[in-house]
């Protein structure tokens, strides 16, 4: 059999099942054109948004192709960095937890096929959301500074090659990992990931230096700031490769460069493709036999955790302690997801860090009234955080428990205790999040004392919406034959899981506006509240908290109904 023919065979299962699903399911056939519509709604919303910053920008003569072209080198930074972190976690589970691996290992595959196949898979699983987001942006640049057909020509160029690259790199660091670390000292290597990962999001912020270009007035001279504006990231990444490629379309200039970085991008692509597979063919097999090596039962008979069984059973019910216990086993087990929390901490210490470097205003009026305008939009963003944590934390808590549910379903517990005890569960740290995340940033900002409590009320709100809303999605769409439970918040449930929850969060915004508008504006000219204005923004406070405690009772109702008829 050819080279080809063996990559097609092994790329043809996935492709089979996924043609079968959508032939025999008509929820999948409904999918994908409301799947459709949304991704395109979400292309337009994004097109307009950059098409609007960037002709805002264009007005300014002196400023503005330099601010366009910083803003070009902070988006590939920040994609690149994304398409990093995406390709390790994905290279993980395709090349050595996937659940096909054991039936291909045993078989005659050649190992150049099974490298070529699986990085088809990797750079499509990880990168999906990227050319999502990235499509429209290289279409409003081409707009706005009416560039040629090439532009977008080689923007597809350079970004396949900036993908590709990143894909190869990321398989050759992981594959080198598992060979160094054993499989069974899995949380010692995750954790080195979560370090890289801080360590790699400072060191970016850091070379974009924000706190530096937001405020002109800090500079000596406007020739300063021209300079920290136009300065460009380390010549060493490939991500400014590509910036070099688009560049002259963006200044007008410097065309003469185009050729050299291209051909830099794609030999860098081709080369990295054949290191990694040579790596492949020298490491695979020994890292995936350490894989397939227990682990040992060591965390489920320390001492930690028989501590921790016997506080929970002085203080819960033996139901709920066993339940509360086997909660906490599954989640100390799955350093996959650990590793992942790793990294949204480190995104949130980015986060909050943002907040710090704020530029101050002058007037103590007007210093108050933005910052607490800054403090209200501050409630959709973590609100935003908080819905990404619960479509990915908690949306599979129910299809984790896999076939083995019916155990629990049959079991004198009750299927309400099970569910309630999941929510409570998980609402415990992502309360904690949450409240970390606007606590801090409302101490950060200065804040006076009712929009602080305020702003910490609707989050406190939001987060137990939001557990609720994802743990009832989850049941709603729990899939207990997925051989990767941790997978199923990619899928349609988890992308609606999403949506509602943004719905809810910008519902819950909306009808806040108008109380907090009235109470700066009388801030702002020191006037007092008059009787009706209470009486107007306590009903639209009313209305917030009804949709707040919509999402808190009616997902989990729904998700008790539907499992309690569902037949597994």
């Amino acid at each position: 059999m050819s080279f080809s023919a063996s990559v097609i065979l092994l790329l043809s299962p996935r492709w089979r099942r996924m043609a079968n699903r959508f032939k025999n399911s008509k929820r999948d056939r409904l999918r994908t054109p409301f799947l459709a519509s949304l991704i395109i709604a979400l292309w337009v919303v994004i097109y307009i948004v950059f098409v609007k910053a960037l002709a805002y920008f264009t007005a300014e003569e002196m400023f503005g192709t330099i601010a366009a072209t910083k803003l070009l080198s902070m988006l590939l930074m920040t994609f690149g960095f994304v398409l990093v972190i995406s390709n390790i976690i994905t290279t993980f589970s395709s090349y050595y937890l996937s659940a096909d691996l054991e039936l291909i290992m045993a078989g005659p595959v050649p190992a150049k096929s099974l490298y070529s196949a699986r990085f088809i898979e990797t750079l499509g699983d990880s990168s999906w959301m990227v050319l999502v987001f990235g499509f429209p942006v290289f279409l409003a640049y081409g707009r706005v500074f009416s560039a040629p057909w090439s532009f977008y020509v080689l923007s597809f160029v350079t970004f396949f090659c900036l993908l590709s690259l990143v894909t190869s790199l990321s398989i050759f660091i992981v594959q080198n990992l598992v060979r160094t670390f054993p499989v069974r000292r899995l949380r010692d290597l995750f954790v080195l990931v979560g370090i890289l990962v801080f360590i790699g999001v400072y060191l970016i912020f850091r070379m974009i230096r924000p706190e530096e270009f937001l405020n002109p007035e800090g500079f000596a001279s406007v020739m300063d700031y021209l300079s920290i504006m136009s300065e460009s990231s380390s010549p060493f990444l490939p991500t400014t490769w590509v910036m070099f490629v688009l560049k002259p379309y963006i200044t007008g200039y410097g065309h003469d460069q185009i050729p050299y970085y291209l051909a830099l991008l794609v030999l860098a692509a081709l080369g990295a493709f054949r290191i990694a597979g040579h790596n492949h063919e020298l490491v695979h097999f020994v890292g995936y036999s350490k894989a397939m090596e227990s682990k040992g039962a060591r965390l489920s008979k320390s001492r930690t955790v028989a501590v921790l069984s016997r506080v929970l059973n002085a203080v819960l019910d033996p139901p709920t302690s066993k339940l509360v216990m086997k909660e906490t086993l599954l989640m100390a087990r799955d350093w996959g997801r650990l590793s992942q929390l790793l990294l949204l901490l480190a995104l949130i210490l980015v986060y909050l860090y943002n907040f710090s470097v704020l530029p101050s205003l002058d007037s103590p009026e007007a210093t108050m009234s933005l910052k607490s305008i800054v403090a209200f939009l501050n409630i959709g963003l973590a609100g935003f955080v908080l819905a990404s944590l619960g479509v990915r934390f908690l949306f599979p808590a129910i299809s984790s428990e896999g076939r083995a549910f019916w155990i629990l379903k049959g079991s004198p517990i009750g299927l309400r205790r099970i569910l309630w005890v999941k929510f409570f569960f998980y609402l415990v740290p992502m309360l904690i999040l949450g409240l970390l995340l606007v606590i801090m940033t409302n101490w950060l900002l200065g804040l006076g004392t009712f929009m602080f409590v305020l702003c910490t009320a609707t989050v406190a709100l939001l987060t137990m919406g939001i557990t609720s809303l994802s743990i009832g999605m989850g049941v709603l769409y729990a899939d207990f034959k997925e051989t990767d439970p941790n997978q199923a918040f990619a899928g349609f449930g988890g992308l609606l899981t999403m949506l509602y929850a943004a719905l809810g969060v910008a519902a819950v915004i909306l009808l806040e506006a108008y109380p907090i508008y009235k109470y700066l504006l009388a801030q702002f000219f020191h006037r007092s509240l008059r009787t009706q204005d209470y009486f107007f923004m306590g009903a639209w406070f009313v209305g917030a908290l009804l949709v707040a405690v919509f999402l808190m009772i009616q997902p989990m109702r729904s998700g008790l109904k539907h499992i309690t008829e569902l037949e597994i």
